[in-house]
């Protein structure tokens, strides 16, 4: 995986995106191309396992470390790293998220006035860190892939 480099002042544009992008699918890559898009450089943030379970009580389907493998692989992605802490951990966050010199984070869409991102987005606008929330693909979710697998499966029984 690459490191997040050492920040340092320059003009570039830092984006992160975070997600788990577990079964990646074609709304994981419109998120990332739309977030790339947001500026020069997009730091993506994949979630732990351990923090998979603690949200959703499950494991991500596939393990971090080949999460990371895929997202590190993409040409929109500019450095790879795990989540240092949750984004409702807000100040912690923050923490990270200013140490990655990060200008904008770009959320999925669906977290669009949550209580996590409300709260999330005063404290990073705060540190003069822009959000942005992407568009959804439409008709595309992980949970829906898994559904049509499992649905597959029990019709070729």
């Amino acid at each position: 995986m690459t490191l997040i480099p050492d920040y340092t002042s320059n003009n570039n544009t830092r984006c992160l995106a975070l997600g788990v992008f577990d079964l990646f699918h074609i709304g994981h890559l419109n998120y990332l191309e739309f977030a790339k898009a947001q500026g020069n450089e997009l730091f993506v943030a994949v979630a732990p396992d351990e923090l998979c379970f603690e949200n959703k009580k499950a494991f991500p389907t596939i393990n971090q470390h080949e999460r990371m493998t895929i997202i590190n692989a993409l040409a929109v992605v500019d450095y790879v790293a795990l989540v240092p802490c949750p984004i409702i951990e807000t100040k912690n966050a923050c923490k990270w998220i200013q140490a990655w010199g990060i200008n904008k984070v770009v959320v999925g869409g669906q977290w669009q006035n949550s209580d996590r991102w409300n709260k999330a987005a005063v404290a990073l606008e705060a540190q003069n860190i822009d959000i942005i929330f992407a568009p959804q693909t439409a008709n595309i979710s992980s949970s829906d892939v898994k559904q049509k697998i499992i649905s597959s499966y029990l019709n070729n029984l």
